[in-house]
């Protein structure tokens, strides 16, 4: 299975930089990156999600064989859409999870976030966004600043009338102290499954919008997904418990 990683407003296909060893023979582990940062810098970042959307379908969706999507945040909304692009395409993937975002037609996180760059800056690092090396070198904050204030702009403007189906499973995750999407936002995703009638799931895992350690604690769900037994109803062994209980399993 080919497993597509879709970062959030600024970051690049790094973010996901330990997947792909982690993930080891269970997926084929793709970040992507995405216009206007890391391999894609001179490339101007994306002015709108629909538009992103579309490329993502157009450029990644497999002609063959299972693949998933994992986002988080902004990369959420991405995956969402992708997703229902696809399922209309007749290529729906396998699962999707969607990570520390809200339905956009429900509300608009990236709309709290929105100031100048000086305000933007202190909000997104107030949430655990800023990694050291990004907070301390002035040259990478200047790149990282301009993807990233294109990105939370982009993402403020999205807000679809409805929910677009998806023909798959949906894995919807928050942080317990995430302050931007609640427990009945995260709900809210389950629209997506509803006139499909595929399996839906709500999910909270210790820490805030990038939980303890950043997306990187997203990978023993994810590995809990894509080892699930076959015989079993889908979702079955996907549980809600302590991060460092899924951490010593997978050890």
């Amino acid at each position: 299975m080919r497993l597509f990683l879709l970062p959030p407003a600024g970051a690049s296909a790094a973010t996901f930089r330990a997947w792909p060893g982690a993930l080891g023979e269970h997926a084929e582990a793709v970040p992507v990156e995405l216009p206007g940062r890391g391999g894609r810098i001179g490339e101007p970042a994306p002015a709108s999600l629909p538009d992103l959307i579309g490329e993502l379908a157009a450029a990644h969706t497999p002609s063959e064989g299972e693949w998933a999507v994992v986002g988080h945040s902004m990369g959420a909304l991405l995956g969402a859409g992708w997703a229902a692009a696809a399922t209309r395409a007749g290529r729906p993937p396998a699962f999707l999870v969607l990570s520390a975002s809200a339905p956009p037609w429900l509300h608009s996180t990236a709309a709290e976030l929105e100031g100048t760059e000086g305000e933007l800056w202190q909000r997104v690092d107030a949430l655990g966004g800023l990694p050291p090396a990004i907070r301390d070198n002035p040259l990478a904050r200047r790149l990282f600043s301009r993807a990233l204030q294109a990105d939370v702009t982009a993402s403020a403007r999205y807000r679809p009338p409805g929910p677009e189906p998806v023909g798959c499973p949906v894995v919807a995750v928050r942080g317990a102290a995430d302050a931007l999407v609640g427990a009945e936002l995260l709900a809210g995703w389950s629209a997506l499954t509803r006139d499909t009638r595929q399996p839906f799931r709500a999910l909270t895992l210790p820490g805030g919008h990038f939980y303890r350690a950043g997306v990187d604690d997203l990978i023993p769900l994810v590995r809990e997904l894509l080892t699930a037994p076959s015989d079993r109803p889908w979702l079955q062994r996907v549980r809600t418990v302590p991060l460092r209980a899924w951490s010593r399993k997978w050890q």
